[in-house]
């Protein structure tokens, strides 16, 4: 059998190929019947090669493929003649991938292929010398024939992503609050794997019980995020007493001055990168997520925060930060120089533009 993974995440294609190689058998046996091609050794004739294999002891043999389909698209894409390489070695493969025997399974994994392209809708290839006018079946064909069997693995957008670990938490038997869930989604983002270790150790943390929000914030690695969120919202609302109150909330879970800096810094970059997205008219904490790689839960509190701010005032910040940094780094008791910083942070005032003379 032939799988196809699209946009393939890279812990859910880990998944899919751990359940391909546990149907093997004998983990000793499996292990001499499977092989994983990649990069340059992913090619149409290696692949073909690979799969002719006789399995040794053991009814089947798993060959894996990753990111073959995806070069050889892009290469076709480039081509300007069907005659090109990269068309014959796509009908080289396209052509023979129903003679692959029933004792190999194959598992391409790939990010996309362009369903404007031949890889994916066919094409025909000339007539030359005495070989006829052929057309080649692309993948959709194969797919709709059953010949390969394509799923799309893409990682949950921050919408999804909530179902998808509440349903994984069901599977194993887990009780989790629907606000743990959140908070988990949140602090995590769409990293699968980190997700799902997570879960496991919230679960021997609840031992039976349901797991609370508040074990969320207790237990998993990424929660001082928060804190510095809890300090970041004090210098927006210029409330020094709050603000000093976060910083020494941080220092207890011993963060250090540089670390605290260099995150404080973060959270006023990610300030500028989301009032700038914003300003250009979107307001959608997902899609503005997505389009800047972070996790639904920063974005959501950096977008009740921008309005404290303007342009003028973000930068300045920056350039207190980078003042602070070098201080910290050229001798400066950092201590000192962090509690400096923010309470510098917390009270500076909107400087008011210059009157035209």
């Amino acid at each position: 059998m032939i799988y196809l993974y699209l946009a393939a995440d890279e812990y859910l294609a880990a998944e899919r190929i751990a359940a391909h190689k546990a149907s093997l058998g004998d983990p000793e046996m499996a292990s001499l019947n499977m092989a994983e091609l990649a990069g340059a050794a992913a090619t149409p004739s290696t692949v073909m090669a690979e799969t002719s294999m006789m399995p040794f002891l053991s009814e089947r043999r798993l060959v894996v493929v990753r990111g073959m389909l995806d070069a050889l698209d892009k290469r076709m894409g480039l081509s300007k003649s069907t005659e090109s390489a990269a068309y014959q070695e796509a009908a080289q493969l396209l052509a023979n991938l129903h003679t692959i025997p029933d004792t190999c399974i194959l598992v391409l994994v790939d990010n996309s292929v362009d369903k404007r392209r031949g890889l994916w809708k066919g094409f025909v290839q000339p007539a030359s010398g005495d070989r006829p006018e052929r057309k080649i079946d692309g993948l959709d064909a194969l797919i709709k024939a059953k010949v390969i069997e394509a799923e799309v693995l893409a990682t949950p957008d921050p919408k999804t992503l909530p179902g998808w670990l509440q349903a994984r938490a069901r599977a194993r038997n887990i009780a989790i609050e629907g606000g743990a869930v959140a908070v988990l989604c949140d602090f995590v983002g769409g990293n699968l794997r980190q997700l799902d270790n997570e879960l496991e150790k919230l679960a021997l943390y609840a031992d039976g019980r349901p797991i609370t929000p508040q074990d969320v914030r207790a237990m998993v690695s990424d929660a001082s995020e928060e804190m510095i969120w809890n300090l970041t919202d004090a210098l927006a609302q210029r409330q020094p007493a709050k603000a000093m109150q976060a910083l020494r909330e941080l220092q207890r879970n011993d963060q250090n001055p540089i670390g605290m800096l260099s995150a404080i810094a973060r959270q006023y970059r990610m300030l500028i990168e989301i009032k700038s997205v914003m300003a250009a008219g979107q307001s959608n904490k997902f899609d503005i997520a997505k389009q800047l790689g972070y996790a639904a839960f920063p974005v959501e509190k950096a977008m009740r925060l921008v309005n404290q701010y303007t342009f003028d005032e973000l930068e300045q910040a920056m350039e207190r930060l980078l003042e602070a940094d070098v201080a910290m780094k050229t001798g400066s008791d950092q201590n000192t120089e962090i509690d400096v910083l923010v309470a510098e942070l917390s009270v500076r005032q909107r400087r008011q533009p210059a009157r035209a003379a």
